[in-house]
């Protein structure tokens, strides 16, 4: 009986040994695992459907025309049409106001000047500074004050001598009271010291004030290159002076106002804004298809030819240039005596 609950005893110990040397199964290695794609190489479907740019000012002048320039190139390197909406009015601000309550998914961009933090300070508007954020610098311009081809000066000099024989008699159109040519015209005019005896006269557009002049309603309109230059070639109207530190490529024979004597050097910045809280992801696919098109040969040659000389700066640069800008401009506007 010994014997046989002995032999009982080894034979559930051999079975214990045995069982405790098996090697276990191996769980599958973590690193056998497929990782996941991370989010920022994750592809996101934008754009699949056409791009929106909202240009706040009448069609046919220079704000609408540079924003064309992004259009010929953009279904190859964006891969969808960027189309251009004009919205005019209230110096920009009804077409800032639009993309600022549009939805931030990259469709509703806007094209704008230094009219966006201008009309922070001269109007009561329905948007914020920070409600926009800056996905690329397209170009930065000099603006010119141009006269009818026979006005009776042909100099900011001779312009300034006249103004003052006749007081009340000369008179300058603008697209609109806080757009951008409404403060770079003041500015001119604040440095010519002639500023309170001249009439400014608000158009919706740039185009319309060139009709002005040429039609003998106003003297003088203040505007950018590519609305004027025809008319300039033609002999139809004549530039009184340029506000750049240097003359423009494509106005050679166009004097600055400093090289007159007057210390007006105030252009303006042309760029794509989208609202706040559009996607990371969709700011990129924006910015690297918009630095394409404007770093492109083709883009700066169109605008050399407009007189719109293409200047890049990528996203975060062109935010943090809108952002001081806007510090700019309030401290200028009160300086002209726009605000107070």
């Amino acid at each position: 009986m010994k014997a046989k609950q002995i032999f009982i005893f080894i034979l559930v110990l051999i079975m214990i040994l045995t069982g405790c040397s098996s090697a276990p199964a191996q769980a599958p290695s973590p690193e056998s695992k497929p990782e996941p794609e991370k989010a920022s190489e994750q592809k996101i479907d934008f754009p699949n459907k056409p791009v929106e740019v909202v240009v706040g000012f009448s069609a046919g002048g220079g704000t609408h025309l540079a924003a064309e320039l992004l259009t010929p190139q953009a279904s190859e390197f964006l891969g969808q049409p960027i189309q251009i909406t004009c919205k005019p009015g209230a110096g920009g601000a009804i077409g800032a106001t639009s993309v600022a309550t549009s939805k931030p998914d990259g469709y509703a961009l806007l094209y704008a000047t230094m009219s966006l933090p201008i009309s922070l300070y001269m109007d009561s508007v329905d948007f914020d500074e920070d409600d926009f954020v800056g996905v690329a610098l397209a170009s930065n311009v000099a603006p010119v004050l141009a006269v009818k081809g026979d006005a009776p000066y042909n100099n900011a000099k001779e312009m300034v001598e006249w103004i003052n024989a006749h007081p009340g008699e000369f008179s300058w159109a603008h697209p609109g009271v806080g757009s951008t040519l409404h403060v770079l015209g003041a500015n001119m005019l604040f440095n010519m010291d002639v500023i309170n005896g001249v009439k400014e006269v608000p158009f919706a557009g740039t185009t319309e004030g060139v009709s002005a002049v040429l039609g003998g309603h106003v003297s003088a309109v203040v505007g950018f290159p590519a609305s004027l230059i025809e008319q300039v070639r033609a002999g139809e109207m004549k530039i009184i002076g340029v506000s750049s530190p240097e003359r423009i490529e494509e106005l050679p024979d166009s004097p600055t106002f400093i090289e007159q004597g007057y210390a007006a050097t105030l252009t303006s910045t042309r760029g794509v804004f989208a609202p706040k809280d559009t996607p990371k992801e969709v700011l990129e696919i924006l910015d690297k298809s918009l630095e394409k098109i404007i770093t492109s040969e083709d883009f700066k040659q169109r605008a050399i030819t407009l007189g719109e000389p293409a200047v890049y700066a990528n996203s975060a640069e062109f935010d943090k240039m809108y952002h001081e800008q806007c510090v700019m401009i309030e401290k200028l506007l009160k300086e002209i005596g726009l605000v107070e």
